[in-house]
């Protein structure tokens, strides 16, 4: 199974999510934002998530603690919300190098369908 194929299959389960970036709203005095994803607000930290948006799509931190919005809209994503299903927990870009890279999801305690046991 490629690592696509993986994203894919735990966005299926629901598991995780895909959509694309729309926007990002927040202030740099408060901590708190939203990445707006398909126009969802999804509540993320503030910093955390720009230096993530930062290291993943590059020109983003705009002078005056402001976010590039032209370097993010339109890119599409994989993400997943924390255990209560608030906050962001973490994003992936879609096109990330190494898609195509084989893996095994067991490695990461995933099964499929094909690996499940039956009673």
């Amino acid at each position: 199974m490629t690592r696509q194929e993986l994203f894919d299959l735990l966005v299926e389960k629901g598991d995780m999510h895909r959509g694309t970036i729309t926007g990002f709203q927040g202030t740099w005095g408060s901590g708190l934002g939203c990445l707006l994803v398909d126009y969802v607000r999804v509540l993320c930290e503030n910093a955390p998530t720009v230096r993530a948006l930062e290291g993943a799509f590059g020109d983003v931190i705009a002078p005056g603690h402001t976010v590039n919005q032209e370097a993010i809209i339109g890119r599409e994503i994989y993400y997943s919300m924390d255990d209560m299903g608030l906050v962001l927990g973490g994003f992936t870009p879609v096109d990330e190098p190494g898609w195509d890279d084989k893996i095994d999801p067991a490695d990461f305690g995933i099964q499929t369908s094909v690996d499940k046991e039956v009673d």
